[in-house]
């Protein structure tokens, strides 16, 4: 996004870019952007980032239901989990990148260099998100819902006790 084109109440709420990278035990180096959501919490009301979560009483006991029952238990991994919610047309998320990760974009995509600006001496590069990005704390809650709503359309029924 153009920052001369951008309210400074726009900036002042975008969510820090976080770059986190780690070796794997096999040697490969492995790297991802989280957004830095503790910015949200002083825009995002409670009611629209909380997520069900199972508790863990709640856990317990279904395990101990499906051993009781002999019951058959297959878990898996969404990869790139909050990716699929999208954002709301209406709704406008910035993030922003700063230093040499601002540079590093700028060489994935050229066409962003010219929307590089300075503040307080690093280079920053705004970008809206259009798709949920881990740490953005009411991204939960869209997974949550999109999980949820393709399980029910496929048959299957939320337990009304501990959603």
């Amino acid at each position: 996004m153009d920052p001369d084109k951008t309210d400074m109440g726009e900036k002042k709420k975008a969510l820090r870019a976080i770059n986190l990278i780690k070796e794997k035990r096999c040697g490969k180096i492995k790297g991802r952007t989280v957004a830095d959501g503790s910015q949200q919490r002083k825009y995002v009301s409670r009611d629209e980032t909380t997520s069900p979560t199972m508790s863990l009483q709640a856990l317990f006991a279904t395990l101990i239901i499906d051993v009781h029952e002999g019951r058959k238990v297959q878990m898996f991994d969404v990869p790139g989990a909050y990716l699929h919610a999208e954002i709301l047309k209406d709704e406008k998320v910035y993030m922003k990148f700063e230093g040499d990760f601002a540079d590093i974009m700028c060489e994935v995509n050229r066409e962003y260099k010219k929307f590089v600006t300075i503040e307080r001496g690093r280079r920053v590069l705004y970008v809206r998100v259009l798709k949920a990005i881990y740490g953005m704390i009411e991204r939960a809650l869209r997974w949550y819902d999109l999980f949820s709503s393709t399980l029910t359309d496929m048959g299957f029924e939320i337990n009304p006790y501990d959603k």
